[in-house]
């Protein structure tokens, strides 16, 4: 080869790694695969004021907007939503980073569950978030199998979709984003617990004296463990299993929802309700009122305090009344107990 074709050659080399590198800078630009997905978000999370969550057919989901002091589920009488599931998603979604592009071919979305809404048989959920510097709309799809961590996504209108490292929790109905919490009053705390049937018996409940207790601490309470009698046992019938009253006394405990309407809802006249009421050992009263409807069983709540329960009870008052809920099944049934339930058969 003489030294004209080899400084030929030379040049064509030299112009190929040009190009070369001209290209790689350009892809490297258009696609990043490290870095926040969402930039600026995090500073944005407090300006946050509704987020819209959409499911296949493009069925609402929920519709969640933050007031003056709270956030709340419209459509649902503006019920308080649950503020922590609120946040931890929000907080994943501004922590999210890029681990890497995915396809853009719309063949392929359904396998990472990032079609649009609008079909039926969509796998994810879209999220169209308002209120920041910069609206967001997106579709959260499938978590990557066997990594909870990481997720894929898309941006609604791009054809481009995303593996992004955060786990989500994401509700697909909408009592799932209410706040579902109601009451959390130990069993340890109940002094007595009376449960009036209309027109008929009313079941009567107490704390046993400390002398009854189990072995313990002075209170005579090891480990939140309290046992409670029942009274007016018929002559030769006896309680199904020792501590059945126990459980009646714990029905408080972490209570939760399973659905709420607005106490209107019941009607002018809904009948005579079987009320449950608990005393505690610290002057707190609570009752809550179960009324049997055609449609299931709604129970309301009204509390009452003396000294130091007095802002207990104002606030179960504020948060509870004007509400009628819905709860699990074994929690009703322990509100509604008869004696008859917790003696042994004949």
């Amino acid at each position: 080869m003489n030294r004209r074709s080899l400084s030929w050659l030379v040049g064509i080399l030299v112009v190929l790694a040009v190009l070369a590198g001209v290209a790689l800078r350009g892809q490297r630009s258009t696609s990043p695969t490290e870095g926040p997905f969402l930039p600026g978000l995090r500073d944005d999370l407090n300006g946050i004021s509704r987020i819209v969550i959409t499911g296949p057919g493009n069925a609402n989901v929920a519709t969640l907007e933050r007031g003056a002091d709270r956030w709340t589920v419209a459509g649902r009488d503006n019920y308080p939503a649950d503020v922590g599931r609120i946040r931890k998603n929000l907080l994943a979604l501004a922590e999210a980073r890029i681990v890497e592009e995915k396809t853009a071919n719309p063949g392929f979305y359904d396998r990472l569950g990032v079609q649009d809404v609008s079909s039926p048989s969509a796998g994810g959920l879209q999220l169209t978030i308002t209120g920041g510097r910069e609206p967001i709309d997106l579709i959260v799809g499938l978590a990557q199998p066997g990594a909870a961590d990481l997720t894929y996504v898309r941006r609604v209108g791009e054809p481009g979709s995303w593996l992004i490292a955060a786990r989500f929790d994401l509700a697909k109905t909408g009592g799932e984003w209410l706040d579902r919490a109601l009451t959390d009053i130990p069993a340890e705390r109940i002094q007595s617990v009376t449960i009036d049937h209309p027109g008929a018996e009313t079941l009567r409940i107490s704390r046993a004296p400390a002398a009854e207790q189990p072995a313990g601490d002075q209170d005579g309470a090891p480990e939140g463990i309290v046992e409670f009698r029942v009274a007016g046992i018929p002559a030769g019938r006896e309680l199904s299993y020792p501590g059945v009253a126990n459980g009646v006394a714990s029905a408080l405990a972490d209570l939760k929802l399973e659905d709420v309407q607005p106490r209107d809802s019941l009607g002018a006249d809904p009948g005579k309700p079987v009320v449950a009421r608990f005393v505690t050992t610290d002057g707190l009263a609570v009752e809550a009122s179960a009324w049997r409807l055609g449609d299931g069983t709604r129970i309301t709540f009204t509390a009452s305090g003396d000294g130091a329960a007095a802002k207990e009870a104002a606030d179960l008052n504020a948060r509870l009344g004007g509400w009628a809920y819905t709860l699990p099944s074994y929690k009703t049934e322990l509100l509604t107990r008869r004696l008859a339930e917790l003696l042994a058969p004949r």
